[in-house]
């Protein structure tokens, strides 16, 4: 890309510091600077995003908040932490996924399907972070990820969970897999319409949007990631570099008002 504009890293490459024409922009780590800070905020956390997606009509996986029953003391308007969570537990049949609130990567999630292994899974979130989000356990046939970059979803891909990990998480064992098939080409236009329903519910520019086929065929939201990454998804297919490198392209370009 060359557009005139300059870097330097920082923070032992943690911060990337961009500057064209007297505008200084940042990207960190995996957060740019072409989000706004409350998009950026609602799109980490799983309740809030759930709940303004709800509101906006856009189908998705319910996430409901656990406060940490010590750090969260003193909150108005909550039940007992163990409390909320059993009752969740047994409305929704004794299977939910329980994992932290503001988590990445599929670390620290837990499908519980025993109270013994609930109250396991709620000690060892709350020993690390300071709210979890409780689920249903929904049978997902596929997840996708979709690409959403200032109005337009340029690559999408599935993701096929290891045989010895239910999750869908690249980063815990995952396989990539392209929409080349027939059956899977006429479900993309589908997808990109939700991400971009998504996208825009919560105001954000620049993100990566999961979204699960569940096994009665319908389409919903798993979570918005304002943190944009594609180092698993290149490893296992090293031909999307030039597309994805076009994507954080025009990423950089919407930074300084280009399109």
């Amino acid at each position: 890309m060359d557009e005139n504009i300059g870097y330097e890293t920082l923070s032992q490459d943690y911060i990337v510091r961009l500057t064209k024409d007297g505008i200084t922009r940042h990207v960190l780590w995996s957060n740019w600077d072409t989000n706004n800070a409350v998009a950026d905020r609602i799109a980490c956390d799983k309740t809030a995003c759930y709940q303004v997606l709800n509101l906006c009509g856009v189908s998705a996986i319910e996430h409901v908040q656990l406060l940490h029953p010590l750090k969260r003391q003193g909150w108005t308007g909550v039940k007992g932490t163990w409390t909320q969570a059993l009752e969740y537990f047994n409305t929704h049949g004794g299977k939910v996924v329980l994992k932290p609130n503001n988590g990445t990567n599929g670390r620290h999630v837990y499908l519980c399907d025993s109270v013994q292994t609930l109250e396991a899974a709620t000690h060892a979130i709350f020993a690390e972070y300071p709210d979890a989000a409780i689920s249903p356990f929904y049978d997902i046939k596929t997840e996708y990820r979709v690409f959403y970059v200032n109005g337009s979803c340029p690559l999408a891909y599935g993701k096929t969970p290891d045989a010895d990990n239910w999750r869908h998480n690249l980063s815990q064992g995952a396989k990539a897999f392209e929409l080349t098939c027939e059956s899977e080409q006429k479900k993309l236009a589908a997808l990109q319409e939700m991400a971009m329903q998504a996208a825009r519910a919560i105001a954000i520019n620049f993100a990566t949007i999961d979204i699960v086929e569940l096994a009665n065929g319908q389409f919903c939201i798993m979570e918005i990631n304002s943190g944009v990454q594609a180092r698993q998804l290149l490893e296992q297919m090293p031909h999307l570099r030039p597309m994805v490198k076009e994507i954080y392209a025009h990423a950089v370009k919407a930074m300084f008002g280009g399109s």
